[in-house]
């Protein structure tokens, strides 16, 4: 029986340093072929005692092939580590082509470069906005020559973050090379000796001194060479942190974005892998159903699973539980299934339908209220694909009245309109709006069919057909119920507390926006219940988000068993927004407590 050949990049040095996949391969060799000083032997110990280790710094070329030719063709498992990774100056490539010629299989493990480690060792980033946005690895020409238009001249003269390996002996002659190239004597540099490593040195200073400073420190190998002015880590704020920067996780505006629990089904391995990334750019709030044989492919925090044959059950408990559904399978599947659940628009979830490769998100249910062409947005920008919506308004560029209800939190007081209104909209006609000024000049003083009205002191909007004497009416959800709760309370208790609580606020479901509590509950099936059948989504903070509230009655045993001086009336307030004030102080139950606060703004 043929053994198993696995070229392993080692990492720089420290022995946490290599991958997981790596330390795999050398529990389970019986040769691990090592390149001497350059990797650190307590690397070995993870092979097993057994194991044949052999330092390849007395081998040739010749002799490391029959070693590796000779136990594979024993059926011997076979690693050959190398320092850092192995695509960097790792002389593998000429391995490679000589067991492709042998016709012998091999794998290859990637590793963290050395070039990494001195980035960490120094504590920066090789492109930062306005400094910096390429970095190049090269090395000195030496014994071994590099080809004329790489020559260190040519690429210092870009400006950009100079990575420099295999160089530091002849530090002195390539800081010339850099100034004849034009960087300034004044350009930061660094050399970094043996990253990672219990030995490590770090040497800072510039282009004119770091020759010097090195010399004197006695380095003359093992270093990565550092250049160019990110080592004084200054430069722009990096757009990745801009709230006004949009990117496939995060939209420009929040009310652009998809919020709700969303369950994502996948049926074959491929489709898993997708759904998993899906999940990730969703957020915490995202489950992954599959059937048990995939189940090993999805993160524990986010899996579900289903028996052979419990995929329709499974659908149906999701579309109760779920604000969304995202289904990586063909659309038939999922239409067929639908099809039996689906009520109206302002109770179904939203559906989405994505491919296995991700190329296209269809927006197949509830795409305004319930925001599944939010979702399809959501989902086109973390797969790099394309979202497929097919509602008219959207595809004309228009805002539709149910879909500003859902971003901006109204509440459709007669639903029936809404159908006549959609028409005249798209058919050009008239239409009067009452509404706030600021969602007018934003979505359709553009318009000259849009005819303004003015603004009514409660916020509420109303739509006016003239034609027909058609009015669609929008109230605006103007409270947040904020809910702590006993582990596995269950739903009917915590509704019971929630009930209670509109009571003596004087308040009914209809004027609620959303259910609120600390992230540790996102799990907790009772909340979620409640919330659910209360048609509510459930938004969930932080420790850190709860704690910057001013609360008037914190709670010991939060600050016990969750770190936190409230849940209840925390999170009402957070969940309401800027300027909240509740209305309801917290009300204790057996089981939860319950605070409701009004939103302001």
């Amino acid at each position: 029986m043929a053994g198993t050949i696995t070229f392993v990049g080692a990492g720089p040095g420290a022995p946490d340093l290599i991958t997981l996949r790596g330390v795999e391969a050398l529990k389970r060799a019986d040769l691990v072929i090592y390149a001497g000083s350059l990797v650190n032997e307590q690397l070995l110990d993870y092979a097993p005692p057994a194991a044949r280790r052999v330092n390849s710094a007395g081998l040739d070329f010749t002799a490391v092939i029959a070693e590796i030719k000779a136990a594979y063709e024993a059926g011997k498992a076979v690693v050959r580590l190398h320092t850092g990774d192995p695509a960097m100056y790792g002389a593998v490539a000429e391995q490679y082509r000589e067991l492709d010629r042998l016709g012998l299989p091999y794998s290859v493990v990637p590793g963290v470069s050395s070039v990494f480690a001195a980035a960490a060792a120094l504590k920066t980033e090789f492109t930062m906005p306005g400094l910096s946005q390429s970095a190049i690895l090269t090395r000195d020409a030496g014994r071994t020559p590099v080809p004329d238009g790489e020559a260190l001249e040519k690429l210092a003269a870009c400006g950009c973050t100079l990575c420099i390996f295999l160089s530091v002996a002849g530090i002195r002659q390539l800081t010339q090379k850099l100034l004849a190239a034009g960087r300034s004597p004044q350009t930061p540099a660094a050399v970094v000796y043996r990253a990672s490593w219990p030995n490590e040195i770090v040497v800072r200073g510039t282009v004119a001194d770091i020759a010097g400073k090195v010399e004197a420190a006695g380095i003359k190998r093992q270093s990565i060479i550092i250049v160019g002015e990110v080592l004084e880590r200054s430069g722009e704020l990096s757009s990745l942190y801009n709230k006004h920067f949009a990117h496939g996780y995060r939209t420009a505006d929040p009310r652009d974005g998809f919020h709700g629990r969303c369950a994502l089904f996948a049926l074959s391995a491929q489709g898993t892998c997708k759904a998993v990334e899906i999940a990730a750019g969703l957020g915490d709030e995202a489950k992954v159903f599959v059937p048990e044989k995939h189940a090993h492919l999805v993160p524990c925090a986010r899996l579900e699973t289903y028996p052979e044959g419990g995929f329709a059950d499974t659908y149906t408990g999701a579309w109760k539980r779920f604000d969304a559904l995202v289904m990586v399978m063909a659309a038939g599947i999922v239409v067929r299934h639908a099809a039996k659940l689906c009520r109206s628009k302002l109770h179904d979830p939203a559906v989405v339908v994505c491919d296995e490769a991700g190329d296209y998100a269809v927006s197949l249910l509830s795409g305004h209220l319930g925001g599944a062409n939010r979702l399809a947005r959501a989902i086109a920008g973390i797969t790099g694909g394309k979202p497929v919506i097919t509602t008219a308004t959207d595809v004309r560029k228009l805002m539709a009245f149910d879909e500003l209800a859902a971003r901006f939190r109204y509440r459709l007081l007669n639903p029936k309109a809404l159908v006549r209104i959609a028409t005249a909209m798209l058919d050009g006609e008239a239409l009067e709006l009452t509404m706030p000024p600021a969602l007018f000049q934003n979505f359709y003083a553009d318009n000259p069919e849009f005819r303004y009205q003015g603004a009514s002191p409660d916020g509420a909007i109303q739509v006016r057909h003239a034609a027909s004497d058609t009015v669609l009416r929008l109230e605006k959800l103007r409270y947040a119920v904020g809910v702590g709760c006993r582990r596995n309370a269950p739903a009917e208790e915590i509704a019971a507390a929630v009930d209670a609580a509109l009571e003596t606020a004087g308040l009914v479901y209809d004027d609620i926006d959303c259910f609120a509590s600390i992230d540790l509950k996102q799990d907790e099936a009772g909340l979620l219940e409640a919330a659910k059948n209360a048609g509510k989504t459930v938004r969930f903070f932080t420790a850190a988000e709860l704690n910057r509230i001013e609360v008037p009655h914190p709670s010991l045993a939060a600050r016990e068993k969750l770190g936190v001086n409230s849940v209840s009336e925390a999170a009402a307030l957070l969940a309401a927004g800027p300027g909240a004030q509740l209305v309801l102080d917290k009300q204790i139950h057996s089981q939860a407590t319950v605070a409701i606060a009004e939103v302001k703004s």
